[in-house]
């Protein structure tokens, strides 16, 4: 009697999490460099399903003109490295970069641009090549200021979550492997773009309102059996 009860409380649980997932991927619809997350689920032993891992998508989202030359957009594969509030490295297609008063290349929460690049003041403007090459315009020419260099993975799906549009390694992704944009299967840098999000607001849709069926049906199921269980007590006493 209890095994229907148990499958459909799994059934319960699943539901939810695509609920909670589909809305964190419509919430970030507009975010740039955001990779959709998608449930993976495996069955239990015991009876049901279980929600296994929350991968990341990561096909490339549309590229959108800006005209600054620090919104940057990765075209194929990679991440840009940047460090993170506990002092260590986080990973990131959000190419939304600015100089702060020191002259660094930091994100948008200000997180600084790993390798790091500082820009001299006083520049007549900054550019950024295809191969990740920052340099800037002054009186005597162009001054290299620095070199971007992307990171990629083995299971880039497997990247962790921390919040911020930022990834971490973890056991799932493997180790980074480093180098310049456009060096072996790294993709290149395009200056005056920023990537936006891989979100398919029509599939989402589609997937809130399968989970909320399964929902409905699930709870349906686990009272129809608590009200049997109920009646065989009844007539029992």
């Amino acid at each position: 009697m209890l095994g229907p009860t148990f499958s459909a409380l799994t059934g319960l649980n699943n539901a939810s999490k695509r609920l909670q997932n589909s809305a964190n991927n419509l919430s970030n619809v507009q975010t740039a460099g955001f990779k959709k997350g998608e449930i993976n689920s495996v069955e239990n032993k015991t009876g049901g399903t279980r929600v296994n891992s929350i991968s990341k998508v990561n096909t490339q989202g549309g590229l959108i003109p800006t005209n600054n030359p620090l919104d940057l957009a990765i075209e194929g594969n990679g991440f840009f490295q940047v460090t993170n509030p506990n002092g260590g490295a986080s990973f990131t297609r959000s190419g939304s970069f600015n100089l702060n008063g020191a002259g660094q290349v930091v994100d948008a929460s200000g997180n600084a641009l790993i390798p790091e690049i500082n820009v001299p003041a006083g520049n007549n403007g900054i550019s950024v090549g295809a191969n990740g090459q920052v340099s800037t315009q002054t009186a005597g020419g162009l001054e290299l200021a620095g070199q971007i260099q992307l990171a990629n993975f083995n299971n880039p799906a497997g990247l962790s979550a921390a919040g911020g549009n930022l990834l971490n390694e973890s056991a799932a992704s493997g180790a980074p492997f480093v180098g310049a944009p456009g060096e072996g299967a790294l993709g290149s840098v395009l200056s005056g773009f920023l990537e936006g999000s891989n979100v398919d607001i029509a599939e989402e849709m589609v997937d809130q309102i399968v989970a909320k069926v399964a929902f409905k049906a699930n709870f349906n199921v686990i009272k129809a059996n608590d009200e049997m269980i109920g009646s065989l007590l009844d007539i029992k006493s």
